[in-house]
């Protein structure tokens, strides 16, 4: 049996500006003024199609504010990119047209940050009223239109405890696909280690939610929680830098598995895991806040 085609993805950080103001958001106001020029990401996406790279991606910040990301996506068919995916907060989905306009050009992947499960905790979470009637009209639009969007979901303190009542509700809305992303302590976010809980309090919670997947046919993956505090559920992992990713931002360039997004910190009780050599440990952040001694008494040894 021939071996499956790995594909690298380029991710593009457009800028770092957003049409919201989340209250876990790690981007600063300094870091907002940030971005990328037409020009610089016309030449990344020519570059990493000359060197065969298969799918792109735009995110921000929020790409959607971008003038230029119809632009962008026409660009990228053009230069022979599979797939092109947008990740975005998806208010602007609400106009349909727009939405519309952005599949004509190309894109055929989306994922959605959703921020919050009811519309209280959402305006209040993302700092802008009026914002929940947007939000459930851009699911509405992405469902009806048959387009699968991943569901990104953030587990904070607050969230954790209903992460699978949260997932349940947006079932019911259509949606099939969720990733869950543990809330980062890092640059304009990195004071408020109050939101950040421990992996061995999440896991209850997510256990139900990767049962509950199982038995519905939905599928639900977690990031930055590591295979051993999972045992039996470990194809439900996915971590940030297993496949090839080359990020571009305004700042820098730089593959995701080298990032401070991918993990990258291990215990000495890492040594000899079942995992060691598909594990990316787990982020500095959460290390300097938790340390290690949940890895010493879940870890197993092959």
């Amino acid at each position: 049996m021939a071996a499956s085609r790995v594909v690298a993805l380029l991710d593009v950080v457009l800028g770092y500006d957003c049409n919201l103001a989340c209250d876990y958001c790690t981007i600063s106001p300094e870091m907002r003024k940030r971005a990328m020029s037409t020009e610089r990401v016309a030449r990344e996406i020519d570059r990493a199609a000359s060197r065969g790279f298969g799918d792109v991606a735009f995110t921000g910040g929020e790409p959607t504010i971008r003038a230029d990301l119809p632009a962008l996506i026409k660009l990228a068919k053009r230069r022979g990119f599979e797939h092109v995916k947008v990740a975005s907060n998806g208010l602007r989905y609400a106009h349909a047209p727009y939405l519309d306009h952005l599949v004509s050009c190309g894109v055929d992947r989306f994922n959605v940050s959703l921020h919050a499960m009811n519309d209280t905790d959402y305006e209040r979470t993302v700092q802008l009223a009026g914002t929940a009637q947007h939000r459930r009209l851009a699911i509405k639009h992405l469902v009806d239109r048959g387009l699968d969007p991943t569901a990104d979901l953030i587990i904070k303190t607050d969230t954790a405890p209903i992460i699978d009542e949260w997932i349940t509700s947006l079932v019911a809305l259509g949606l099939r696909r969720f990733a869950l992303w543990l809330v980062s302590l890092t640059d304009h976010n990195a004071p408020n280690t109050h939101q950040l809980p421990s992996i061995s309090s999440v896991v209850p919670h997510v256990l139900r939610a990767f049962d509950n997947a199982r038995r519905g046919g939905y599928e639900v993956t977690a990031l930055h929680i590591p295979r051993c505090f999972v045992p039996g559920y470990e194809e439900h992992i996915v971590h940030p830098g297993a496949d090839l990713v080359t990020v571009v931002t305004p700042d820098d360039v730089f593959d995701l598995k080298d990032s401070r997004l991918g993990g990258g910190v291990k215990a000495p009780a890492c040594s000899g895991c079942t995992f060691e050599s598909t594990c990316p440990g787990v982020r500095r952040d959460y290390a300097d806040r938790f340390g290690f001694s949940e890895l010493r008494t879940v870890y197993t040894r092959s």
